[in-house]
């Protein structure tokens, strides 16, 4: 079992490197992200998280192993539409391209903080009181619902809390300075607007966390395994974002499909909690089954868009929010 003070400083201290090596390397320069190097990007984030997976069901056992590629699976498939976020706040306050990777760095490194926040959090709550698993399972079947049925949510960045707070305090230049957090107008210290997308996504990045961390636990209890999962999903959100933009005609029924992750892993939260000794298969068998399953529908809503890809008709009416978000950044 992966449970030593040994195991969490290793996989920590790489991910500490890992984050080096792409403020350093990979998004050192600021330039526009073209979809070969984001493919290539997501390639090699996959293939980081396999070998995390690789090193877990060694250094672990399998049932640890085939956990955090469950988990892995569910938080990479809910970090796309994540993603649809993302875009809408670039186009909002115009970020232009070159500055977002960057951007998506610092939203990334948000990510991992509030996903670290919410799991010590959830970990603490269920070890204390087993019957809170009800209530998250609940909240991912009612989410399932709201993603499915409600319709796209429309997302005003101006309105965000935090940035309305800010402004009130400090005052806010017009111009980016290329990707810095300060400048000076007219001898005058303003934040730029690129601190203010940050603020944004930093701030989103919370109400992500509260969504994601019950699906995991959904598959398993292992704080590690619920870390690592996250942790690595999370890290590939970067290249995946520009992959998306090129690829979005992919996605009509990206919603749909979420939406059944969501509906299957509260539906299993609940059922394993309350029938404790339940197996469909077997302990193990059920991890694999679970896996599977998450994997099939999020291939089969990207396999329906193929097939179908004229959703609600002429294909205008839900599309258009996420195309025209699509648009916006190329000032």
């Amino acid at each position: 079992m992966l449970e030593s003070f040994n195991h969490w400083l290793i996989f920590n201290v790489v991910l500490v490197a890992l984050l080096i090596f792409d403020l350093l390397i990979l998004t050192r320069k600021n330039h526009v992200v073209g979809m070969k190097e984001a493919a290539w990007l997501t390639v090699f984030w996959t293939l980081v998280a396999g070998a995390v997976g690789v090193w877990i069901l060694l250094a672990g056992n399998v049932q640890q192993g085939v956990e955090y590629f469950a988990g892995y699976a569910a938080e990479r498939a809910l970090s796309i539409d994540n993603l649809f976020v993302f875009i809408i706040i670039f186009g909002y306050f115009s970020l232009p391209k070159p500055y977002q990777a960057r951007g998506l760095l610092f939203g990334i490194i948000g990510a991992l903080l509030a996903r670290a926040v919410f799991i010590a959090i959830g970990v603490a709550v269920i070890s204390a009181f087993a019957w809170f698993l009800y209530i998250l399972g609940a909240f991912l079947i009612y989410t399932a619902y709201k993603l499915a049925f409600a319709g796209e949510q429309e997302v005003d960045p101006g309105k965000n809390i935090a940035v309305r707070i800010f402004r009130r305090f400090m005052p806010v230049s017009d111009d980016f300075d290329g990707t810095k957090f300060f400048t000076r107008r007219n001898g005058v210290r303003t934040a730029t607007p690129f601190l203010l997308v940050i603020i944004v996504i930093a701030t989103t990045d919370v109400v992500f966390a509260i969504d994601s961390i019950p699906t995991v636990f959904g598959i398993t209890h292992d704080p590690f395994v619920v870390w690592s999962s996250n942790a690595m999903a999370v890290l590939g959100m970067r290249p995946l974002f520009f992959l998306l933009v090129g690829m979005i005609r992919l996605f009509k029924y990206l919603q749909f499909g979420l939406a059944a992750i969501l509906g299957f892993v509260g539906l299993k939260m609940i059922v394993e909690t309350m029938f404790e000794d339940f197996h469909v298969i077997s302990e193990l068998g059920d991890i694999y089954l679970a896996l599977g399953i998450i994997i099939g529908i999020l291939a089969g809503s990207v396999v329906l868009s193929v097939v179908l890809p004229n959703r609600g008709g002429d294909g205008d009416g839900d599309e258009k929010p996420r195309e025209a978000a699509m648009a916006e950044p190329d000032n």
